[in-house]
């Protein structure tokens, strides 16, 4: 069975953009894809603190009341050649009062510019949950370099031939748990139309070691537009196809979402 999320935008006044902090409008499940997408949420490296945050909120009446919450939260810290990331995502939806999903992340990044930039070291570590997916818990520890094929003020492109280990519990009837070492292949593609419009692309190829045929990949396409320096309007396609899911779960996942994102 194939899933579609799609969130439509409500008109939002300026009054509303610069009293509020952060509201997004949704309008059906989040389905949190298994891969976790990172480049989407780096910023600029710049010196010191920065980061963003999200919220989403839903609460529909009709034949059942249906609760939808959702909060992501990114912060960076840069130093001279050196980058922490620290990204946290937690996703519940509520129907009657009965938890239908619940689905979250916790991600650490470390990043070391070598040389000129071309080339960066970066080791990671990842906590992950879904109960869609049957995931009660996968945990991740990785690293490798991260090449800057072309990058200019308007377009940046990047690849990272990554090295993982994962180990993956799932909440099925035999508790299965599996210990494998995957590669994690990414390419990142950033455009800048002008000062309030941008986008970016991102596939992720995750192949499992011992069996090549078993493999994940995950699309992401978004679209940015920047209202001030503090808020902007997202657009987001996630595309996300695992070869050798768990009994019962589809191979295919996609969402289509919108909203507000706060930015400092």
């Amino acid at each position: 069975m194939r899933r579609l999320q799609q969130h439509f935008p409500m008109q939002v006044p300026n009054a509303f953009i610069t009293a509020s902090l952060m509201i997004l409008f949704i309008g059906s499940t989040d389905l949190q894809a298994q891969l976790v997408n990172v480049e989407k949420s780096r910023k600029d490296a710049k010196p010191g603190l920065q980061g963003h945050v999200d919220l989403n909120l839903m609460l529909t009446q009709n034949t059942r009341q249906i609760f939808e919450a959702g909060t992501s939260a990114l912060l960076q810290y840069t130093r001279e050649r050196h980058t922490i990331l620290l990204l946290n995502n937690i996703g519940l939806m509520r129907v009657e009062g009965d938890n239908l999903i619940n689905n979250g992340f916790q991600h650490l990044r470390y990043n070391y510019s070598l040389g000129t930039g071309f080339t960066t070291a970066e080791i990671f570590t990842q906590h992950q949950y879904n109960s869609i997916r049957l995931l009660q818990r996968r945990f991740l520890l990785g690293g490798g370099p991260r090449f800057r094929i072309y990058e200019t003020d308007d377009l940046g492109v990047y690849i990272a031939p990554l090295v993982m280990y994962e180990q993956e519990l799932l909440s099925d009837d035999d508790k299965t748990q599996t210990d494998k070492f995957k590669g994690d292949l990414y390419v990142s593609i950033t455009y800048t139309l002008n000062e309030r419009i941008n986008f970016t692309h991102t596939t992720y190829y995750q192949p499992d070691f011992a069996i090549m045929k078993e493999y994940r990949i995950s699309s992401e396409t978004g679209f940015e537009m920047k209202f001030n320096e503090s808020f902007s309007f997202l657009v987001t396609f996630n595309l996300a196809y695992d070869s050798a899911p768990p009994m019962n779960i589809p191979e295919l996942f996609y969402t289509l979402k919108n909203g507000i994102k706060y930015n400092f």
